[in-house]
């Protein structure tokens, strides 16, 4: 599929010169059409260490050079071609042993097209496929490493009101996806992140060797740019695992003092879906539960303060007491959740609950230093990996260089996160060091 998609971009990138400027090829010659074709990349150097208090558990670490550098041709009829390749390499840096390795970084070396994807794009819907990074709540690039995870299937999106002035912002969004590339490899396959085989994840052993059909999602969205209002529906369906309806509202009181309102909302219901995966290895079925999230802040010239609350029922039975199934974040501790930290959420603990979070982000230099400090502590029923209340605390500090010097671009990043109620680690301590060049 890879090749004929290779291929239809070199047609897509000679077809028909054109001599004249007219709406659907507004392009004077084939120099021209090439001027406007849009190169992206991002490089990024990372360091990664691990920490356990634990004395017999192995402290890790691990280094890694790489990213993604890709195109997506200019327009012509509505087509486009784009490709996107994913590399990472640890340049022979990394410890001999590799059980001293942190191996979701990636530990090694790995190449792949991350994306190989054609584009039909109008005025009121745009199509794309099939492999492609796709950026939903629920089905979402997770892009916390070197490069990040892509999806082998079909995008959509609609805006049938784009002439209408009361409803030119809503979007209709659909997708259905078949196989799953995680950010540490460099092969799709149809499988999730509960099913064992990938770096990071929440692997169940009891799925070893088992594949997923992969999922499907509806979504309606409103936003416009500079707007303090944003709304979202999802209704996604991970074949034999769960459904998951979703709803997220935020809003941003903008006031003439220097302290603007912050107020959101989220609301989940989840069933189990077809044969079930998980139900028929004995962990139980996915719980027939809701859960709730509510943040309120307050945003001002120097810092951004808010607190949030999570809340999921439980089922008991169910497989990880009703928490939230998600698929493709599990692990990777990138779900939308409001309460989700660098190390681990509600998702990561597998088991329903509570949780709270509190964070303070702020702005130095111009916006050059983006600092943010967040605690976290989750109330969940006591699992054979948690106690009952874990929490975490994160420090996460960044600088960009300014915009009008020659290395704008060019940012350092450093986050530390330490975790406690592991029952397995005793105290976790993270810190991941990151230097990354975008264009």
């Amino acid at each position: 599929m890879t090749r004929r998609l290779a291929v239809a971009l070199v047609l897509v990138s000679w077809i028909r010169p054109c001599t004249s400027v007219d709406i659907d090829t507004p392009y004077t010659d084939v120099l021209d059409y090439f001027k406007q074709t849009k190169f992206h990349g991002t490089i990024r150097a990372y360091f990664f260490e691990r920490a356990y208090t634990k004395p017999d558990v192995l402290d890790q670490n691990a280094f890694n050079l790489g990213g993604t550098v890709g195109l997506v041709t200019a327009p012509l009829y509505g087509w486009q071609a784009g490709v996107t390749l994913g590399f990472a390499n640890s340049l022979g840096l990394n410890p001999e042993d590799s059980a001293r390795v942190d191996e979701t970084l990636p530990a090694g070396t790995i190449y792949m097209l991350t994306e190989a994807f054609l584009q039909w794009r109008q005025k009121y819907f745009t199509l794309r496929g099939p492999e492609q990074i796709i950026d939903t709540p629920w089905i979402m690039p997770s892009d916390s490493r070197i490069k990040p995870s892509a999806f082998r299937g079909f995008y959509g999106e609609a805006s049938p009101f784009a002439d209408l002035e009361l409803l030119e912002d809503w979007t209709v969004v659909g997708l259905r996806v078949f196989d799953f590339n995680g950010r540490a490899e460099s092969t799709f396959t149809p499988t999730n992140l509960y099913i064992p085989g990938h770096a990071g994840g929440s692997p169940v052993a009891q799925l070893a060797g088992e594949t997923t059909p992969g999922a499907q999602a509806f979504g309606l969205k409103w936003s416009r740019k500079g707007a303090p209002f944003y709304a979202q529906i999802w209704w996604n369906q991970f074949f034999n695992f769960s459904r998951l309806m979703w709803v997220d509202l935020s809003y941003v009181h903008k006031t003439k003092s220097r302290f603007n309102p912050i107020f959101g909302f989220q609301f989940a219901n989840q069933n189990g879906d077809g044969e079930n995966t998980i139900a028929t290895s004995g962990m139980g079925s996915a719980g027939d539960t809701q859960a709730v999230g509510v943040l309120v802040g307050v945003d001002t010239d120097y810092v951004r303060l808010t607190a949030a609350y999570n809340g999921i029922t439980s089922q008991k039975g169910a497989f990880a007491n009703g928490d939230l199934l998600s698929p493709y974040s599990t692990g990777y501790a990138t779900d939308p959740l409001y309460t989700t930290q660098m190390i681990g959420g509600m998702i990561e603990k597998q088991s329903a609950g509570s949780a709270f979070k509190v964070a303070a982000t702020s702005f130095f230099l111009d916006s050059q230093i983006k600092a943010i400090l967040s605690y976290a502590r989750y109330y969940i029923i006591r699992t054979s990996a948690y106690t009952s209340q874990p929490s975490e605390i994160n420090f996460d500090v960044a600088y960009s260089f300014s915009k009008s010097s020659t290395l704008d671009g060019l940012s350092i990043r450093n986050r530390f996160g330490v975790m406690t109620g592991n029952r397995e680690d005793a105290h976790f301590y993270y810190n991941r060091v990151q230097i990354q060049y975008q264009f």
